[in-house]
């Protein structure tokens, strides 16, 4: 075999052992990049689970507050619902002896009524309570000239009747001019609920009013689908 024969043979041998090397150095490669790979998998796992314990670590304190808050508006609305329940029925059972109260009594009592209920109510301003059309400076203002808790009857069966749970239960409107005393109120009702429109409630207060203010007082009521309408007006 001549010289150059042999030098290809040479090279072919270096090829060959140079290639072998690549090809082993390659597979050793990625091998070492599939461990990498599943170790830096396993890490991504572990350090994920840590953080969620370290995320339920931080929510544990954090759900106490939450809890520890609402209890203390709990506990809140109690204290103020004890007050609210004392002065309502100092009001119902002494105020009315003489039958007749002022105007400003009877808002005074519609405030602590509704400051009593909010406690069943899981909307905060559900309740709409609108005097600003009451004339203060109407000799009637003060005066003895409504039937005590001649109000009561429409309120009471709004909570009774209505959808406690609707953000805009209950609109309530009082308006006192120098003739006449009016109150209007809307409640929500759900369809599970049943409005008594000739109930003996209704009967009773229109036999007290024609005891007390016969012929002087107007009473409507309708209602559509979803609303109640009450209106109550007496004429001074």
């Amino acid at each position: 075999m001549n010289n150059d024969g042999q030098g290809i043979i040479f090279l072919l041998i270096i090829f060959i052992g140079i290639s072998f090397w690549l090809f082993t150095k390659f597979k050793k490669e990625k091998k070492q990049r599939t461990i990498l790979a599943n170790e830096n998998q396993r890490l991504l796992v572990e350090n994920a689970l840590f953080e969620a314990d370290h995320l339920k670590f931080q929510m544990q304190p954090h759900t106490l507050n939450n809890i520890l808050a609402k209890l203390k508006v709990i506990a809140k609305k109690l204290n103020k619902g004890m007050d609210s329940l004392s002065e309502t029925l100092d009001y119902i059972l002494y105020k009315g002896h003489k039958h007749f109260v002022s105007i400003e009594d009877e808002i005074n009592f519609i405030k602590k009524y509704l400051a009593l209920n909010d406690l069943f109510l899981s909307q905060i301003d559900s309740i709409d309570f609108n005097y600003s059309q009451i004339n203060e400076n109407s000799e009637h203002f003060k005066s003895q000239c409504i039937p005590h808790l001649i109000t009561a009857y429409f309120i009471e069966n709004a909570f009774k009747h209505g959808d406690l749970n609707h953000p805009e239960f209950l609109k309530i409107e009082l308006k006192l001019n120098n003739t006449s005393f009016e109150m209007f109120v809307i409640n929500r009702f759900s369809k599970k609920s049943t409005e008594k429109k000739g109930g003996l409630g209704l009967q009773n207060m229109k036999k007290r009013l024609d005891l007390l203010v016969a012929n002087k007082y107007e009473i409507k009521t309708s209602c559509n689908e979803q609303e109640y309408f009450s209106t109550l007006i007496i004429h001074l």
